[in-house]
């Protein structure tokens, strides 16, 4: 069996500790304001177009951020409505761009030649699917952990449209 190989995981900028981790409406939305332009870095990567930011999204998902962090959990909504990503961190100060990095670096379990759902891969496809063209994000923090929610419309990860939504890097 011929092993794969795997582009690099792009790098991003170092990160420095810091008091950014606090639970404010500065640092929110600073952090938010991380997580769009990310995104958006990324899709380009594939060709796919921006999306853009949706009041309603924002609300599901910081909504659905403060459940996670109320109830000390990590668990995607039930029967969502729209594409979901969700991600947690603990022990450490998080900029915007680590969920998203996160997110992506499942391109290493995606195979474009089988343009297929691979659970291993379902944050990265969703965060390029390119027929998606509005998101809403959300962050919630407790002590040293941070929970970020991630909505998407039109959802991602429909089957039978991973050839169309999911381009290779340019």
């Amino acid at each position: 069996m011929a092993k794969r190989t795997v582009a690099p995981i792009p790098k991003t900028h170092e990160r420095t500790p810091g008091p950014r981790g606090q639970d404010t409406k500065g640092n929110n939305e600073l952090f938010l304001k991380e997580v769009f332009n990310t995104t958006n870095k990324y899709r380009a990567m594939h060709g796919c177009p921006a999306v853009t930011i949706n009041a309603e999204l924002n609300k599901l998902a910081q909504e659905w951020a403060n459940h996670l962090r109320d109830q000390n959990t990590m668990a995607h909504r039930p029967n969502p409505k729209y594409g979901e990503n969700i991600f947690l961190s603990g022990g450490m100060d998080v900029t915007g761009d680590l969920p998203v990095e996160m997110w992506y670096r499942e391109i290493n379990s995606y195979d474009f030649t089988k343009a297929q759902f691979v659970p291993t891969a379902g944050h990265f496809t969703q965060l390029v699917w390119k027929s998606s063209t509005e998101m809403g994000s959300g962050v919630a923090r407790k002590a040293d952990r941070t929970w970020v929610v991630c909505n998407y419309n039109p959802p991602g990860n429909v089957v039978g449209l991973f050839k169309d939504n999911v381009p290779p890097k340019q």
